[in-house]
């Protein structure tokens, strides 16, 4: 190291010391103090906002561009240097090092005992933090650093705090006394943490705490006589916060997680659930990550439920592992031990609403010409209006493989589709399904313009078991498939300053495919999807192998946008298509009647996002025919900043449901803000779903309480919960998914 010591009068460098003084240890300080003081790594993911307007922002610090390496430049009104070495230095003086500062009233260095000392209005700064204090030792014999009376301010968190005593030691090993640590600004002390000791092993990233209590508004609320936790990003074994809920169908709601670092790549975290109505419910989580695998393993269990005096399970698992030559395997599973578990045990439309769960194992493979994929798949129903002939097939297994080969042989695409797969349903048809279909192409194009003729040669064969009597058990189906889709994008920019651009796109598909007599072939996976802008250029009117559609048809669409040139941004979009059929439509799936429909539904959607913070979509669908509404969909929005959204929506299907849903999320002030949704079925005239929530927050804490009431999916019960979350910023929080599914509720919700 090196001391460089200037005259304040003159400007002048007066004497040059060698030394082993840095002042780089006071922010190795700072990078324990950091770290907030919690009980383990996870904390909460609910933060409502940070409060960093609360805090002013530091102001810059003026560093020279001649500081170099570890030399540290000292400015002093008054300095004397000894020839022992000794050196006293009156001020204010000023240590400037790689971008951080230190000022005092005055300074001493003791040759003898290698101590550097400041004294008086001692002030540490850096880009991000600043600490003061009374006076601040270093000893360069044994490494050791005394910071007295200081108190700190640190920008990142942003937090401040402060300790009577601040000692590095030798070993990496640093103490803390008396300390207090808050993320309130300066003036607001409505939390505060406080430990009698605190003690850091830079050498194992662990910190201990001792005679620590959390505070609130002046009232201690708890207290660990004891407690260890990380000072860096590592995780650490120990209680989480708890939290804390009531609903109709649970009672009081207590849960208290507990974590458990097991290793770098894998935790667990087990959740005992306290439900007052139905009695004590065991979770346990399991991660793991690997540089190959990774996934996330849930199960808990409820012996002997209060209420039903049955024993109520869930499991949940994800998994995904890469393996050589770019294979890739995944399992997805989820099973419960009775269709009722979610509704019993959940408040989430999201869960409640889920009538198969998904149990299946798959291996992928992609490349630049194939994609291989091999599952085997199974599913729990869990919906009692489903009957067995409608429950979806087990397969066991499924093996497809697609190949695409552009500009190949005469400037041609060709690609080969194939799948085969084992189905299985107790008391139903089951058995062997092949399907290939090769495909070729002709991409022609030019100057925004394109024609793609394409053939291709559709087969699907079975091998079945328990037909019916007289069916038999290898029927197949052979099918040639023709298409021409052609199209075309018009654009020109709009305005004297060329700053929007209007495209128009007009698309044309023709497909024709004969009819084959499909009566013997089972349907296994096959469904006939709602039609919409997808369905409108698809070839085959069903979605599964099962129904190849006869058809002769001509598609139309006309697309139309207005765009932001300098962003890209689509500020209207407006689309409307129609199919005609020159043939009537036989093939169908079984109940379903032969069509001899000329049109189909014309379809038109209508995007508008030009109006600032307004928004809006339409998407309507006409059945020519009859001339009246099938389907039709509105949505306005009205998002003009953070946590601000009006959501207004109406749902149309003919014959299946009418809804309105109207959510918001809105500021009340500086520190208040509420949410809420209203989710109202016009066709059974009830109310589907609703919640208010009100939220307080300041720099510091925040709360959020939220009341809920949603019906059962299968017996149409009311459920009432509430919930709330309270949050200490800068350290941790605790209460029950108060905001769990509002994003996805509320467009242009976010909690962060």
């Amino acid at each position: 190291m090196a001391i460089r010591l200037y005259s304040d009068d003159e400007g002048q460098e007066i004497a040059y010391v060698r030394s082993a003084t840095s002042i780089t240890t006071v922010s190795t300080i700072l990078i324990f103090i950091i770290s907030p003081i919690v009980l383990a790594q996870s904390g909460t993911e609910e933060h409502f906002s940070r409060g960093l307007g609360c805090w002013p922002e530091l102001p810059p610090q003026e560093f020279s561009e001649e500081f170099r390496n570890e030399a540290i430049e000292m400015t002093s009104g008054d300095a004397e240097i000894q020839v022992n070495g000794d050196a006293s230095f009156k001020g204010p003086i000023e240590m400037l090092s790689q971008a951080r500062s230190l000022k005092a009233s005055s300074a001493t260095y003791d040759s003898e005992k290698e101590i550097f000392s400041v004294e008086g209005n001692v002030e540490y700064r850096d880009q991000t933090n600043l600490v003061k204090g009374e006076s601040a030792h270093y000893n360069t014999l044994n490494g050791q650093f005394d910071f007295n009376n200081s108190k700190f301010e640190l920008a990142e968190i942003p937090a401040r705090g402060s300790a009577d005593k601040i000692e590095i030691k030798e070993a990496g090993i640093v103490e803390l006394t008396k300390v207090r640590y808050t993320s309130c600004p300066d003036g607001n002390n409505d939390w505060f943490l406080s430990a009698k000791s605190i003690e850091i092993d830079t050498n194992t990233g662990m910190g201990t705490a001792k005679s620590a209590s959390l505070s609130f508004k002046g009232v201690p609320f708890f207290y660990w006589p004891y407690f260890s936790y990380p000072v860096t990003d590592d995780r650490k074994s120990g209680l989480l916060f708890p939290k804390l809920g009531s609903s109709d169908r649970r009672g009081f709601e207590f849960t208290q997680p507990i974590y458990w670092n097991i290793s770098p790549g894998q935790d667990a975290t087990f959740v005992p659930h306290f439900m007052a109505d139905r009695g004590l419910q065991l979770g346990t989580e399991y991660r793991f990550l690997t540089h190959s695998n990774e996934g996330v393993l849930w199960g808990d269990y409820l012996a002997d439920d209060d209420e039903t005096g049955k024993n109520r399970w869930q499991y949940n698992v994800k998994t995904i592992s890469m393996l050589p030559w770019e294979w890739r395997a995944s399992i997805t599973a989820q099973g419960v031990s009775d269709d009722n578990y979610f509704e019993d045990m959940s408040s989430s439309i999201n869960q409640t609403s889920q009538t198969n769960l998904n149990r299946q194992a798959a291996l992928e493979y992609y490349d630049s010409v194939w994609s291989v994929f091999m599952r085997v798949q199974d599913f729990q129903t869990i919906d009692p209006l489903i009957t067995t002939d409608e429950e979806p097939y087990t397969q066991v297994p499924q093996f497809v493989a697609n190949g695409m080969w552009r500009n190949g042989l005469l400037g041609m695409d060709y690609g080969f589709d194939s799948e085969t797969t084992y189905f299985m349903r107790e008391d139903s048809v089951k058995g062997l399904r092949t399907h290939i279909q090769p495909k070729i192409s002709l991409p022609l194009g030019n100057h925004g313009l394109y024609l793609i003729p394409e053939a291709a040669f559709d087969y699907t064969a079975y091998n079945l078991k328990d037909q019916p009597i007289g069916d038999t058990s290898t029927p197949d189906r052979a099918a040639p498939i023709l298409n021409i889709n052609s199209g075309a994008i018009f654009e020109r920019s709009l305005g004297t300053k060329k700053r929007r651009a209007i495209t128009i796109e007009p698309r044309v598909q023709y497909t024709y495919i004969p009819k084959r007599n499909q009566d013997d072939i089972p349907v296994f996976d096959t469904i006939t999807p709602d039609f919409n802008l997808v369905q409108l250029f698809r070839k085959n009117r069903f979605i599964g192998y099962d129904r190849l559609g006869d058809t002769n048809q001509i598609s139309i669409g006309l697309t139309s946008r207005i765009l932001d040139n300098r962003t890209g941004q689509e500020l209207l979009t407006a689309t409307i298509g129609q199919t005609r059929f020159f043939e009537d439509a036989e093939v169908t799936l079984p109940g379903e009647l032969p069509s001899d429909i000329s049109e189909s539904n014309y379809i038109a959607e209508l995007g508008v996002n030009v109006w600032g913070a307004w928004k809006a979509d339409i998407r309507y669908q006409l059945d020519a025919d009859a001339n009246e509404t099938v389907r039709s969909s509105i949505r306005f929005q009205y998002n003009p900043g953070h946590m601000k959204a009006l959501n207004i929506g109406y749902r149309y299907d003919r014959d299946t449901l009418e809804q309105t849903d109207f959510s918001f999320s809105w500021p009340l002030g500086e520190k208040w803000s509420t949410i809420g949704r209203y989710n109202y079925s016009i066709e059974e005239s009830e109310v589907l779903d609703e919640y208010l929530g009100l939220e307080y927050s300041s720099c510091c804490w925040a709360i959020q309480v939220v009341g809920r009431k949603s019906v059962a999916r299968s017996t149409g019960e009311q459920d009432k919960s509430i919930s709330f979350q309270f949050i200490l910023k800068g350290f941790s929080g605790f209460g029950g998914g108060a905001t769990s599914g509002l994003q996805r509720d509320i467009l242009g919700y976010s909690k962060y």
